[in-house]
């Protein structure tokens, strides 16, 4: 029998995720790229918009987040809000779309806001395996309350299990694993070599025994630097664009993407027409005409070409969005943030490359990586087979790692659980220190780094499935069971000491041979029980014909309670990780003068609400730099706080890192100062980052972003990030001290009027 939602016939893992959530329980359901998780949580959406409680969705990104805003929207209209940071719509929604850090944020500081959450979905959860971020989903989970139920969503990880026993031991609750491996489009890989595509078996024959030893000492030629060309025309000649080529560098899509529609035209006339409509129109909407990145796009676009990264334009990428999902580009160079921040599938997916730069050294991708990107391709519906191209590049990746990372197991998700001055902070505001200890014991990195956890975990687990078993489950239309299960419990105390008054008696009586006597006695001890069972037929449970099967169950729950305490106890006395890191920053924050044994210090107070930078952000406000400086001012301490400059190398012989280089103001200049002499004495304070302050000053006294963008050598699509961080770290300053410092709160209302314009403005939905 075949089951549909939404016009879809539904798969096996869908159904059995489906009842999961009916029966009311938190799930993690990882499946490959494309599979349909997301029409599950859908499924889930609709059920919670049904009633009167609430539903919050979380995503990594905040594209991925106003992707899903977008498209929730327009089945739900107003009932879904989103909240960003840097975008507030509808907070209030039933539905409400966040990214994860500011669902983390509430759950720790403002548990009241989410009190009538019933469900929180969240999206792509093996990013708690993400070095920089993955604390925060761990966070989320243990902070959350205990009403809330989750559904995890997540690629395919091999310890899922182990992540649901996780969940599990944190929140109390049943936490069910479904896993599915089937695709619903098989992937075929194809491995490059030799202007060749050709399997596996053939690329051993092909690259022969020495072929590693000798490939260490070969250097890149001009075919194997453009190779790309020869990928697209065989994949061409078989009928298999459109095309998504990943690469790891912005530069290099930019590269592949001029030189490619330069030689190569993949559309047709009609479909010329089409881009050079909406390209203009997108041009003229958000007057980008002036925009050199814009023309060259359009170019691009109208041979049937794109490129797709974080330093474009947010307008410029939907535009090439949406062309591709009317599968008029048939080749589009993208970064690795495609895979994650759109889901658009294609019939053949490329890697230009293996090996990618992480922030300090070159190294190979993950499996979980590869299989996160190879999973793009293939559309459902409309391919009966996805396409993946993988080069042998000797030179990068031997034979035996290549097979391994394609055909090879995928890494275990695994914790990279960190706790911050602000968690730090919230914690020792907030709870009692065995409650601080009970909670640093919850991370899932020491659910990891105890063997004793996972069969623990099961253990619990299964305690927990038993006791479902045995719950109280009534048929009848009325019951009054709790009430009747405590009369039980006395019932059985008073019989039992009426027996052993009754059995003294006997003892007694055996020396009295009167028979009158002992039939008195036993006439009012048989009366006592007569009112005792009178008393029990004044319960509706104690006229029933199933009370002794309830009456076990019961009693079955409560010996089952007894051993999920001390199993539980057992869990929890585990090795404390993280309370060494955490008493180390108590210490430190001690000395810097936000906390003392009555608990948070007004330092203390506003760092607790700052969620980046939060010690530089404190002492800059106390210092007074805030309220001395401008508006623009302002703005600018506040880009030099969040921004993170991406270095580039020379340019036909000359530096760019700025192509106007102009003296700081001294505000900012002193700020700088002052930050870097508080990062000699502590090391986990940043230097700011003034290379944009000249940028950014121009902009909030109202320079148009045409003319912005001429003074600096950053995309610009890093320069939206980069205001749009901005207008969040304002928000959260402005949150922290909204009632002790009305001034600074109406002067922050200002400075973001004055950035929060024109296309930044326009760009809130987009990212």
């Amino acid at each position: 029998m075949e089951f549909t939602y939404k016009d879809y016939v539904l798969d096996d893992f869908q159904i059995k995720a489906i009842a999961e959530i009916e029966n009311g329980h938190s799930l993690v359901l990882s499946a490959p790229t494309g599979s349909g998780k997301t029409l599950v949580a859908e499924y889930l959406i609709d059920k919670v918009l049904q009633g009167n409680k609430r539903i919050i969705y979380t995503s990594p990104i905040k594209a991925l987040s106003n992707q899903k805003y977008r498209d929730f929207s327009a089945l739900y209209g107003d009932k879904v809000g989103i909240l960003t940071g840097d975008v507030v719509i509808n907070r209030d929604a039933q539905a409400l779309i966040v990214t994860t850090e500011v669902y983390r944020n509430m759950a720790i500081e403002d548990p009241d806001a989410i009190k009538d959450v019933s469900y929180v979905v969240f999206d792509e959860i093996h990013y708690l395996g993400d070095i920089e971020r993955g604390t925060v989903w761990e966070e989320s989970i243990i902070f959350s309350p205990k009403t809330v139920r989750f559904l995890a969503l997540s690629a395919t990880i091999p310890n899922y299990q182990e992540l649901a026993n996780w969940i599990e031991s944190v929140i109390q609750h049943q936490v069910k694993a479904i896993h599915s491996a089937k695709r619903a489009v098989p992937l075929s890989f194809m491995f490059y070599h030799n202007k060749r595509l050709m399997t596996f078996k053939d690329l051993k024959r092909s690259a022969g025994r020495n072929a590693d030893k000798a490939a260490s000492k070969l250097k890149r030629t001009k075919f194997e630097e453009h190779r790309h060309f020869e990928i697209i025309k065989q994949l061409r000649n078989k009928d298999a664009l459109p095309l998504l080529y990943f690469v790891f560098s912005r530069a290099l899509a930019d590269k592949l993407a001029k030189i490619t529609s330069e030689r190569l035209c993949l559309t047709t006339p009609e479909e010329q027409e089409i881009i050079e409509r909406m390209a203009d129109e997108c041009i003229e909407k958000y007057d980008l005409a002036g925009f050199d990145t814009a023309q060259s796009i359009k170019k691009e676009l109208l041979r049937g070409v794109g490129r797709h990264h974080a330093g474009l334009l947010p307008q410029l990428k939907e535009l090439i969005e949406i062309l591709f999902a009317k599968r008029i580009i048939k080749v589009l160079f993208v970064t690795e943030t495609f895979a994650v921040g759109v889901n658009m599938p294609a019939r053949s997916v490329a890697y230009d490359a293996l090996k990618k730069f992480d922030g300090r050294s070159f190294r190979q991708m993950t499996s979980l990586e590869f299989t996160q990107i190879s999973g793009r391709a293939g559309r459902r519906g409309i391919d009966k087979v996805g396409n993946v191209i993988v080069p042998y590049l000797p030179f990068d990746t031997e034979l035996k790692e290549l097979q391994k990372l394609v055909y090879g197991d995928i890494e275990p998700l695994m914790s990279r659980f960190d706790l911050s001055f602000n968690s730090v902070l919230n914690l020792y505001a907030g709870h009692k220190n065995e409650e601080v200890r009970t909670i640093l014991k919850k991370n899932f990195a020491q659910f990891q780094a105890n063997k004793a956890l996972p069969p623990l975990g099961a253990k619990i687990a299964k305690i927990r499935s038993d006791m479902e078993n045995v719950q109280h489950r009534c048929t009848e239309k009325e019951n009054d069971f709790e009430e009747f299960i405590k009369f039980h419990r006395k019932k059985e105390q008073r019989l039992d000491t009426l027996n052993k008054q009754l059995d003294n008696v006997r003892f007694g009586l055996k020396r009295n041979a009167d028979p009158k006597e002992r039939e008195k006695v036993y006439k009012e001890f048989d009366a006592k029980a007569a009112k005792i069972r009178e008393e029990e037929n004044s319960y509706i449970c104690g006229r029933c014909k199933s009370k002794k099967r309830c009456i076990s169950n019961a009693f079955q729950h409560s010996k089952l309670e007894r051993k999920l305490e001390h199993w539980q106890t057992q869990f929890e006395s585990q090795e404390e990780l993280h309370l060494p890191i955490y008493e180390e920053k108590l210490r430190i924050l001690r000395r810097l003068g936000y906390i003392d044994d009555k608990g948070l210090l007004p330092r203390g107070e506003i760092a607790s609400k700052i969620h980046s930078q939060e010690i530089a952000v404190t002492e800059l406000y106390f210092e007074g730099y805030f309220h001395e400086a401008t508006i623009h001012e302002l703005n600018a301490l506040c880009l030099a706080l969040t921004f993170e400059y991406r270095r580039r190398g020379p340019q036909n012989g000359q530096e760019n890192s700025s192509r106007r280089k102009n003296a700081l103001p001294p505000k900012i200049r002193s700020a700088a100062g002052f930050i870097k002499s508080l990062g000699r004495r502590h090391s986990f304070i940043n230097p700011l980052e003034t290379v944009l302050t000249g940028v950014i000053i121009a902009w909030s006294e109202g320079a148009d972003f045409e003319t912005i963008t001429e003074m600096t050598d950053v995309p610009e699509g890093d320069l939206i990030r980069a205001f749009r961080q901005v207008i969040d770290m304002l928000r959260q300053i402005r949150e922290a001290i909204y009632d002790k410092d009305p001034i600074l709160r109406d002067k922050i209302g200002d400075a973001l009027l004055c950035i929060n314009r024109d296309i930044v403005l326009a760009t809130e939905l987009r990212d």
